[in-house]
């Protein structure tokens, strides 16, 4: 497969939370009835290869994989279709979160930006062309820690798909060309330790792997 390196200027990061009923269920949060939407500052991105210094001062940090996709055009009130014909790169992502700071921020009612926006909170893996949108639909993620199967997932069992994500979106906020949407991660999460290896795989072919160092 061809490959472009990970995107080294973002406009923004669109971050979807509990898109996959299992993962809202783990972590006893309710199913949303419309996408829950918040952001990463593309500050944050990095490669997801070589090392992730995670240090211990920022807390529990838990790995989330997800599918990122990459807009190649503008879009304002879209429909789905339309949104998912802008899309011209797929890829994988490591939405790593504080879960500490996190929970204390929901108990207090406040966003979640503190917990998600930190150095190296982004890996990105190399992003693949895509050829025939349609098939994004036909697309599954899993991450392996140390050889071990955390989390996996395919994209029939969102609860919002990509186009009706890019869609929802573009009706509320404008997007433009270079936009990267990390689509919500499955159940499975947990916190990183100090070694962990982390392999990242889109389809069944490894695009990612990385060293946990804390």
């Amino acid at each position: 497969m061809i490959f472009t390196p990970t995107p080294a200027r973002v406009n923004a990061v669109y971050c979807v939370g509990r898109n996959y009923t299992d993962h809202a269920r783990e972590l006893n949060n309710p199913v949303p009835r419309s996408p829950l939407i918040f952001m990463k500052s593309p500050t944050c991105i990095v490669p997801f290869e070589g090392e992730l210094c995670l240090p211990e001062s920022l807390g529990r940090c838990d790995h989330e994989i997800e599918i990122a996709v990459r807009l190649g055009a503008a879009l304002t009130g879209a429909t789905p279709q339309e949104a998912l014909a802008a899309v011209s790169h797929i890829g994988l992502a490591l939405d790593l979160t504080r879960r500490d700071a996190q929970s204390v921020l929901k108990s207090r009612g406040h966003p979640w930006d503190l917990a998600k926006s930190f150095a190296g909170a982004c890996p990105i893996s190399p992003m693949q062309p895509v050829a025939d949108p349609d098939s994004l639909m036909a697309r599954s993620l899993v991450l392996t820690i140390n050889g071990e199967v955390r989390q996996q997932g395919h994209c029939s069992e969102m609860i919002f798909s990509i186009p009706i994500l890019l869609s929802f979106l573009s009706h509320h906020i404008p997007l433009v060309d270079g936009d990267l949407l990390l689509s919500g991660t499955p159940a499975g999460v947990g916190p990183l330790v100090d070694g962990d290896v982390l392999t990242g795989l889109l389809d069944g072919v490894a695009v990612g792997q990385a060293v946990v160092r804390r």
